[in-house]
């Protein structure tokens, strides 16, 4: 397959962007649902701009990576959440601690001001994506305004993957991918986690009825 570095800069870029759309969408949503398959596509985004990359580079191990990431966080992790939402009597964020509306200025608030702190950054490497790092720190930042001001489990978790996605996208960024023995390593373990709140959500509808984590609140003395 013919791509060079520049078409797969192109391509980087107009992922990350993507990323950091979606990442508002999600800030500013009350369904759980529809906030769990925007995360997963969030990953198929990074895993579009990792195989663009893997082939512009010939690196084999990104090629794979992306396949993984498609596999792990774009379909495997959404539907376990899913399944763990569909058991829930609530498919919304009710009270948030941060209404979406807030949520969704305050996540554009962050792209700006990511985009501002990163705009001198030089990433180095073969490719000219200078759009990338802002996104990854930007989709960081936002993923812990989710996971902060959210109630709900599944919410929560959901933020959490958002930064691990900007998290993977930074890495991604400056190294353009990490050794595959790594990469899988993270795809299990993030898969594991994932495996485990599920374990979790079920035992937390069996005993509180709900997946609000104010329940457990109430538990601490």
């Amino acid at each position: 397959m013919n791509f060079d570095p520049a078409s797969a800069a192109r391509l980087l870029d107009a992922c990350s962007a993507g990323i950091v759309l979606v990442g508002i969408l999600i800030a500013g949503t009350r369904s759980i649902g529809r906030a769990i398959w925007l995360v997963g596509a969030q990953a198929i985004l990074l895993a579009v701009a990792a195989f663009g990359v893997g082939v512009a580079t010939n690196s084999p191990h990104l090629l794979i990576g992306s396949v993984f990431t498609v596999a792990v966080r774009g379909v495997a992790v959404p539907l376990i959440l899913g399944r763990a939402l569909r058991r829930s009597p609530v498919r919304v964020e009710r009270n948030p601690f941060i209404n979406p509306r807030l949520s969704l200025i305050l996540a554009i608030a962050i792209v700006f001001a990511a985009s501002i702190a990163m705009d001198n950054a030089a990433l180095g490497g073969p490719l000219d994506a200078p759009r990338a790092l802002p996104a990854a720190v930007a989709e960081v930042l936002t993923g812990l305004l989710i996971a902060m001001t959210r109630r709900k489990s599944l919410s929560i978790v959901v933020g959490l993957l958002v930064f691990e996605n900007g998290l993977a996208l930074a890495a991604f960024s400056l190294t353009y991918g990490m050794p595959l023995v790594v990469e899988l390593g993270a795809a299990f373990d993030l898969l594991m986690v994932i495996v485990v709140v599920g374990v979790y959500a079920r035992r937390m509808l069996t005993v509180f009825g709900s997946l609000s984590t104010d329940e457990l609140r109430n538990l601490r003395g």
